[in-house]
């Protein structure tokens, strides 16, 4: 399904009435499709970087570009990326300026470099961007699309956010909540979301404050207000994103004071993480972007015992013969997986196996 970020057609307008809605994060959300960005600090290792004149299997689109003057009387240049590929990208806008010296008079030619709002755009999905043009400074030509790197790294289904599409008080901001419900902590999260008008044309980009943390189950408030030069004109939001910074390893609770860290890599879409006291199991559903399936690897750390000791995989119930179990050290064991098309089951027994 492609998510229309820059929905600019009549029919994509929303009902004029504001509904408030529970929106649970996934790839195939019918309505507003909220996406989490983990693991940012896996960018370096594993990025691929592209020729900044080409785009990936031409899927990496920019939308049409709007501008408007702030409460400051600055040009800002908005518009949204969309990624349209099978493979999760990191995008860079870039925009030519004139900028002149008040003194000497000279005018030089500068390229303004700025990430989209999400840092990690995943397949089907957009992120938005602006651009502030100084007094001193003029745009030259449009925005364009600065650097592309692939990032094979997992999307997870960790935030629900709680919230309305339709602008909210005098700031017509965008308000709602951000409930954390995976396993481990979420790091500097913030909402963002571009703004249109009753045309359904994109008038700004809007981030909202950062959270700090968000604790597993803890639900926290968060805002996000266009400019006050264009507020009157707000009708409602689109292209509604999450972007965070969490740990590449990431740290499991299995009771009784253990722990057990793990990574997974690969370009797949992970819900309901969790561990199972009763079968001492990590259990996960997965899904590969690619719709012909595709590799993934977990590695998992063990505090204790021998790590690849009595553990097993099972997918959608049934013994995965074919993930070989590899004892990288003392405490970890690394597992190759083949996701078929499709959504699955996973389930990684023996996770407590030696642990005192």
């Amino acid at each position: 399904m492609k998510i229309d970020c820059n929905r600019n057609k009549a029919e994509a307008l929303p009902s004029k009435e504001p509904t408030r809605k529970m929106v649970k994060l996934g790839v195939l959300t019918v309505s507003l499709v909220l996406f989490v960005i983990l693991t940012l600090s896996l960018l370096s290792r594993f990025s691929i970087a592209v020729n900044a004149t080409a785009t990936v299997d031409n899927s990496i689109k920019m939308t049409k570009q709007e501008s408007f003057r702030d409460s400051n009387g600055r040009l800002n240049i908005i518009g949204v990326v969309d990624n349209n590929g099978k493979i999760p990208v990191r995008i860079t806008v870039g925009l030519n300026t004139l900028d002149k010296n008040d003194k000497s008079g000279v005018t030089t030619t500068t390229t303004m470099t700025d990430p989209t709002y999400g840092n990690i755009i995943y397949p089907l999905t957009g992120a938005p961007f602006k651009f502030v043009i100084s007094p001193n400074q003029s745009v030259k030509g449009a925005a364009f699309i600065s650097s592309i790197r692939q990032v094979p790294v997992p999307y997870y289904n960790v935030l629900r956010l709680n919230y309305s599409n339709m602008p909210t008080g005098n700031d017509r901001a965008l308000v709602g909540t951000a409930k954390n419900v995976g396993p481990f902590d979420l790091h500097d999260v913030s909402v963002y979301a571009s703004v249109h008008d009753k045309n359904g044309i994109q008038i700004d980009s809007v981030k909202s404050n950062v959270m700090s943390v968000i604790k597993p189950g803890q639900e926290v408030a968060f805002t996000a207000i266009p400019d006050s030069a264009i507020s009157p004109h707000v009708f409602y939001f689109s292209c509604a994103g999450v972007s965070l910074n969490n740990a590449p390893m990431t740290i499991l609770d299995i009771g009784k004071g253990h722990s057990i860290s793990y990574d997974i890599n690969g370009v797949v879409s992970i819900s309901d993480f969790k561990y199972n006291t009763a079968t001492d199991s990590i259990i996960f559903g997965v899904k590969h972007y690619n719709p012909d399936g595709g590799p993934m690897s977990l590695k998992i750390v063990k505090n204790s015992g021998n790590p690849a000791a009595a553990m097993s995989v099972m997918m959608d119930g049934k013994l995965y013969k074919e993930a070989p179990l590899k004892t990288m050290d003392s405490k970890t064991v690394h597992i190759d997986l083949f996701i078929p098309s499709g959504e699955h089951n996973v389930q990684v027994k023996g996770i407590r196996n030696g642990a005192a």
